[in-house]
C-alpha cells in the first residue's frame, strides 16, 4: 500500500458522501416540489424546475468527475512525497472495504435512532387517529431518515464486492504507467 492509494481511497470516499448528501438532501423536496405543482404547470413554477434540474445535474456530475479524477489528483497531491507507508499486510482491497463498510456503519449508526424514533411516532399516530394527518410531520425529515438508512445498508452489504472491482480496476487503470524494476538484492549491490 503506497501513499497515492490511500489518497485516492480518501478521495473516492469525499467524492460519495458528497453524492449521498446530495442525494439525500435534494431528492425529496424536488419529489415535494413535483407532487406539489406538477398539476398546476401552466402558473410559470416551470421556471424552478428549469434551474434547480440543472443545477442537481452540474452537482452529481461533479462528484463523478471527482471520483474519476481521483487518481491524477492523488499523484499531484503525492508528488515529491515518500510513497511508502506501511499498513501492515493490508491492501488496497481492504483500504475500499473499510471505507464503504465504514461509510455503511456511519449511516447506519447514525439514522437508526432517528428511524425508530419516526416509526415509533407513526405508529402511535396510526394508533391514536383513524386517518393520519399528513401536516404533523415533516415529510423530507422522515425521507432522508429512511433514505440515508438505506443507503447505509446498502454500502455496508455491497462494500466488500465494491471494493474488489474498485481495487481491480484502479490495479489496471495505474499500472500502464508504472514501470518495475526488478528488486533484485545482488543487482543492486553490485551498482
Amino acid at each position: 500500500m503506497n501513499l497515492q492509494s490511500l489518497v485516492v481511497v480518501a478521495l473516492r470516499l469525499i467524492a460519495l458522501n458528497f453524492l449521498l448528501q446530495v442525494a439525500v438532501q435534494l431528492t425529496p423536496p424536488m419529489l415535494r416540489y413535483l407532487q406539489v405543482y406538477g398539476a398546476s404547470a401552466g402558473d410559470g413554477s416551470g421556471s424552478f424546475l428549469a434551474v434547480s434540474w440543472p443545477f442537481i445535474a452540474a452537482i452529481i456530475i461533479c462528484a463523478a468527475l471527482f471520483w474519476v479524477m481521483a487518481l491524477p489528483i492523488a499523484r499531484f497531491v503525492t508528488r515529491g512525497v515518500s510513497q511508502d507507508i506501511s499498513f501492515g499486510s493490508l491492501s488496497l482491497i481492504d483500504c475500499y472495504s473499510v471505507a464503504f463498510i465504514g461509510v455503511g456503519v456511519f449511516y447506519m449508526a447514525g439514522y437508526l435512532p432517528e428511524l425508530l424514533n419516526w416509526a415509533h411516532y407513526f405508529l402511535r399516530t396510526a394508533a391514536s387517529k383513524p386517518q393520519f394527518d399528513d401536516n404533523t410531520s415533516s415529510p423530507y425529515a422522515v425521507s432522508r431518515t429512511i433514505m440515508s438508512f438505506i443507503f447505509g445498508v446498502i454500502l455496508f452489504v455491497n462494500g466488500r464486492r465494491w471494493a474488489v472491482a474498485l481495487a481491480r480496476k484502479q490495479g489496471e487503470t495505474s499500472s500502464p504507467n508504472r514501470t518495475v524494476e526488478p528488486s533484485n538484492s545482488r543487482a543492486s549491490n553490485l551498482r
